[in-house]
């Protein structure tokens, strides 16, 4: 299913996916960090107070003539200022931990210390936390059991206070950070996409460049190397393409220089052919009168004349074969022009019946830079084969189409006629003379030569006893 996607959209994905995947690991490394130093903050936050507790108290009792059962007489109302100002319950207990005062009434939980507690606290151990549960929440507390020393360093007192894990302000900072971490991600998230598409687009675009390119290269068409200053992935795809068509241009010229010559030594050859056959009937004709050659036949004239019409007749042939190999061996100049090709095949139309004949075209305005006449030739030549091959009793209908994109002119002329037989449809462009009685059989090989004169192209598609359309393109050039 992800094959189906095109390049630039799976790339576009990819890196997509790579993003979300970054902003979620830095989201993770960055709250737990935030969690660790929150928790941290908090412990030394608790411990300031704890000891600011310890040293306030300690100011007031900790003399030297201090006893233990003078604790509460030097405390006092100090007790409630202080627990007000510090926002915590404060107790004292005896050393053997029994309730003495504190900023509350005791209830039978805080009336003594846990016996456990008595038992592990000592001079070596003389603080002890304890985390409770409240009841019927999930919050808790941490229960903290010192002792109070005088200035002999002799305990005097038990001091117990409980911090409250209060992370109300945590997860307040947690969700005010954790809203601006995902604003700035999602702008960050858009930009990059943004950013992540043009790249994709940019990247493809190029390789769309290069398979137009490969698209178009032909033997018989104007192949151009790759013009890319870029080092990148691209760039080994394009040396490539560059290196390919300098073999590929090797071996088209050398076989098409094969091919020409072959078609010239065909060509000869027929030359050859279609000229003995009306030397032969002529040397037969000159012998025959030759030897029933009366002056004093009184028909001799009419007989002269005969001999005279049909030699004539013969050398016309000869001079039309001649021509016709001329025009295929020696283009004539061209002199090219930006001209209107609608207007031209227009003009090339009007000679034949119009009721016949129609031109489809979606512009009015196709510029091409081409010899007028030449165009109107191969138009003019590929409309008249159309008609030629309509059978008797059928009505013609050829259609000249016409279209254009930003580089070329493509020209269709379409037939409903007997259409061209499979034995011969891969000689239809062979320049050779015909055996029907008229035409020399290079028209289709003239105008193949004057299309890739303008570095074009003809092909052609024939379904037999239905028609043949004719399609060649010529590039719009500068």
């Amino acid at each position: 299913m992800y094959k189906r996607f095109p390049l630039s959209l799976r790339i576009f994905l990819v890196m997509i996916l790579v993003e979300v995947s970054t902003i979620f690991a830095m989201g993770l490394i960055t709250f737990y960090q935030y969690i660790r130093i929150a928790e941290e903050y908090n412990n030394k936050r608790l411990e300031r107070k704890e000891q600011l507790i310890i040293e306030t108290f300690d100011y007031l009792i900790s003399n030297r003539n201090t006893k233990p059962e003078e604790v509460k007489n030097k405390i006092g109302n100090k007790i409630y200022e202080i627990s007000d100002i510090n926002n915590i319950d404060i107790n004292f207990y005896s050393l053997d931990g029994k309730y003495i005062l504190g900023n509350k009434l005791p209830n039978p939980k805080t009336e003594f210390v846990p016996k456990e507690i008595l038992k592990n606290l000592n001079v070596n151990n003389d603080r002890i936390e304890v985390i409770n549960k409240l009841p019927n929440s999930e919050e808790s507390f941490t229960s903290v059991y010192r002792y109070i020393y005088n200035n002999d360093y002799q305990p005097i007192t038990i001091i117990n206070f409980p911090f409250l894990h209060d992370e109300a302000f945590l997860k307040k900072d947690f969700y005010s950070l954790l809203y601006r971490y995902l604003v700035i991600m999602l702008i960050v998230l858009i930009v990059s996409g943004i950013f992540s598409w043009f790249f994709s687009l940019t990247l493809t675009r190029k390789i769309k460049d290069i398979a137009y390119r490969l698209r178009d290269t032909g033997a018989l068409t104007h192949n151009r190397p790759l013009l890319y200053n870029y080092i990148d992935e691209v760039s080994p795809l394009v040396k490539a393409y560059n290196i390919m068509l300098n073999k590929f241009r090797e071996q088209t010229d050398a076989l098409v220089k094969k091919e020409k010559d072959n078609a010239w030594q065909e060509m000869a050859r027929q030359v050859a052919h279609e000229i003995k056959n009306p030397l032969t009937p002529m040397r037969l004709e000159i012998q025959s009168f030759q030897l029933r050659f009366n002056p004093e036949d009184p028909q001799i004239h009419e007989k002269l004349d005969s001999l005279t019409r049909s030699l004539i007749q013969q050398i016309d042939t000869i001079a039309s074969i001649a021509g016709a190999f001329s025009d295929f061996a020696k283009m004539p100049v061209k002199k090219d022009e930006k001209l209107n090709v609608i207007e031209v095949a227009k003009i090339s139309l009007e000679i034949f019946p119009s009721q016949q004949i129609s031109l489809d075209t979606l512009d009015e305005l196709v510029i091409l830079n081409i010899d007028p006449n030449l165009l109107n030739r191969i138009l003019t030549n590929l409309i008249k084969n159309a008609f030629q091959s309509i059978p008797e009793g059928r009505t013609p209908h050829i259609i000249v189409k016409i279209r254009q994109d930003i580089r070329m002119v493509y020209f269709s002329v379409i037939d409903n006629g007997n259409g061209i037989p499979e034995e011969i449809k891969g000689k239809i462009f062979t320049p050779q003379f015909s055996t029907k009685t008229s035409g020399s059989g290079l028209g289709l090989a003239i105008i193949k030569k004057l299309i890739e004169e303008y570095n074009g192209s003809i092909t052609f598609v024939s379904e037999e006893g239905k028609g043949t359309i004719f399609k060649f393109e010529i590039p719009k050039g500068e």
